[in-house]
């Protein structure tokens, strides 16, 4: 969720330690246990905050263009208040947005318009907090939705890492953009799918080599070089030798 002090202020106690977070900042949150309190400064105002509750999944489908805007600020400070919250910063672009949000959120007319157009200002609202001054925590909080191993992604490749298929279409298979898909790949292998795809054709090819009678013609076929002559050019390149003098050696 995020949440925008309007007025008053609010307290969060999580991790051991306590944030107060004034009219005109607020916080990202993670799902979480937290003791969260509100306060009234001004016996004449109410409390009132702006609060966007929102699923992984709607993010997932967001996050490509949502990171379209990125952070450039070089400043460090004072670190968010623990691993699942990041703070919001009062800044002018935020509180005008979140004002337009305000209104959106209290018209009682033009719903269908609304829920169509929502979606839009709240992924701006996403990106203004991410290139704002302190962004970059809150950058770090969404980003932290994909830093794990995709079990999806893992079986997906080792089933079919043989076949002579495009990036195009393993994002298909895997269900997501190619730019979502290329950015999952290196998070989850720590390189880029060309080169696993090579890296574990060649490893095949050398078993192939070392446990069967296959010829290099069918191994090239069987692991999914176009061509016998980008098989052992490739091969080559990494083990310093060609199929032939490499099955020799063994």
């Amino acid at each position: 969720m995020i949440s925008i002090v309007l007025h008053g202020t609010k307290e969060i106690l999580g991790c051991g330690r306590k944030k107060v977070v004034r009219a005109g900042s607020g916080f990202f949150m993670k799902k979480g246990s937290y003791l969260v309190s509100d306060k009234i400064e001004d016996d004449e105002k109410k409390y009132e905050s702006l609060i966007i509750f929102f699923l992984d999944a709607w993010l997932q489908s967001q996050v490509d263009t949502i990171f379209d805007c990125k952070n450039t600020s070089e400043i460090q400070v004072e670190e968010c208040l623990c691993g699942d919250i990041a703070l919001l910063e009062e800044d002018k672009l935020m509180n005008y947005i979140v004002a337009q949000l305000k209104y959106y959120f209290e018209l009682h007319q033009h719903k269908e318009r609304l829920q169509a157009l929502l979606p839009f200002k709240i992924r701006e609202l996403f990106q203004i907090l991410i290139s704002a001054t302190n962004g970059y925590h809150f950058e770090k909080q969404l980003r932290s939705f994909d830093y794990h191993k995709n079990p999806d992604l893992v079986t997906l490749m080792q089933n079919n890492y043989k076949e002579n298929i495009s990036l195009e279409q393993y994002a298909f298979l895997a269900n997501c953009s190619l730019s979502t898909f290329k950015r999952k790949f290196v998070q989850t292998f720590k390189t880029n799918p060309g080169k696993w795809i090579m890296q574990r054709r060649l490893e095949e090819s050398y078993e192939l080599l070392k446990n069967t009678e296959k010829n290099v013609t069918e191994i090239a076929y069987e692991v999914g070089f176009e061509t016998p002559a980008h098989f052992i050019a490739s091969f080559k390149q990494k083990y310093r030798n060609t199929p032939k003098q490499l099955r020799q050696q063994l």
